[in-house]
């Protein structure tokens, strides 16, 4: 069962709080980090929070969301990971880490931990994921998270919000049911 929160050796993933609004709108303004999050404007504090309701929601509504990713050892708010339901309702994995935790092995970290658990509940027999082909760290993405968890690279289009290519995976629970336990 994904039940948050989870713990890993440096992060604590818990629902989002209202208190987290002030760093999401942060990583929300930071042009760089916009560029890598498949986001093309920064997003004001009223529209910030507004999402930051929808992903709290997430989680009475369908019993999983977005997490929010914060440092165990008072850190701070890194970001949000998890699952969340695409335009589709379809469970995706989806992960953006304000610019400061980038290149520290964070993002890596919590999806690996939400991927052990999401993977194992039969709530999830499909769980998609999507990233710009263009995103500096796909290479490692796919390797480091992705290919290791079972995922297989789909297809390629483009965003219909953005027109930016996006490289599409999908990862499918075996049909042995013991497997999944």
């Amino acid at each position: 069962m994904l039940t948050l929160p989870i713990t890993t050796e440096r992060l604590l993933l818990r629902v989002p709080e209202p208190a987290d609004l002030g760093p999401l709108h942060a990583l929300y303004t930071d042009p760089v980090a916009l560029e890598h999050i498949g986001t093309q404007a920064a997003w004001n504090r009223e529209r910030t929070g507004r999402l930051l309701e929808r992903w709290i929601a997430d989680h009475r509504e369908h019993g999983y969301g977005l997490a929010a990713a914060v440092l165990r050892d008072g850190g701070g708010l890194a970001g949000l990971v998890g699952l969340s339901p695409d335009e589709n309702g379809d469970p995706e994995l989806s992960c953006m880490l304000a610019r400061a935790f980038w290149r520290g092995g964070y993002g890596g970290e919590a999806l690996a931990a939400c991927l052990a658990l999401a993977q194992r509940d039969p709530r999830f027999p499909v769980i998609r994921a999507r990233m710009e082909t263009a995103h500096p760290a796909i290479v490692h993405v796919e390797r480091q998270v992705l290919f290791r968890h079972g995922f297989a690279a789909t297809g390629e289009e483009p965003f219909p919000h953005s027109g930016r290519l996006m490289r599409h995976y999908r990862w499918t629970a075996p049909t042995d049911t013991a497997s999944r336990r």
